[in-house]
């Protein structure tokens, strides 16, 4: 499995797994952004027979729905969980220029554990995966992602392969 572009492997190291959010949560809100960037459409003689400034409005209204849509899947598709044979890496992308990467070897992790919360994260099989790291380090907390359940055994497994070579 290949590593996402924006992901700096070290050497010899091996992507297992890479995971995105479910989409489910967040269908109602794309696709009120993909109405806010078709809606001009249906207005566009109207918005073409008032001259210049129509066509002004025309071009900011499509524009901005581009731009809406654009941001949106950018934070959706820059934002995973990546396991690899070493380490978890979870890449937030908060905005177009904000992103927070907190990685973990896998000796470093305590416990995984996950939450499956709600009828629609039930029957959409999503939930919340929650990986707590020794001492002070931050905690990585993945919301949305898909088969939590699958995901913390994997995370488990790697971290009892890792303790046994220790050994």
């Amino acid at each position: 499995m290949d590593a996402p572009k924006f992901l700096q492997l070290k050497a010899e190291e091996d992507v297992l797994e890479v995971l995105h959010a479910s989409m489910a949560p967040n269908l109602l809100k794309f696709s009120l952004m993909v109405t806010w960037l078709l809606l001009p459409f249906f207005f566009l003689f109207p918005l073409l027979r008032e001259g210049t400034w129509g066509v002004w409005l025309l071009i900011l209204w499509v524009l901005s729905g581009l731009i809406i849509l654009g941001r949106a899947y950018l934070k959706w598709s820059h934002t995973v969980l990546v396991i690899t044979d070493r380490r978890v890496v979870d890449h937030d992308q908060k905005g177009f220029f904000d992103r927070v990467v907190t990685e973990a070897r896998y000796d470093q992790i305590d416990e995984v554990s996950y939450q499956v919360k709600g009828v629609a994260s039930t029957l959409f099989r999503y939930g919340t995966l929650r990986v707590q790291l020794n001492g002070s380090a931050a905690d990585i907390e993945v919301h949305h992602i898909k088969k939590p359940a699958k995901i913390s055994d994997k995370i488990n497994d790697l971290r009892s392969e890792v303790h046994g070579k220790k050994r």
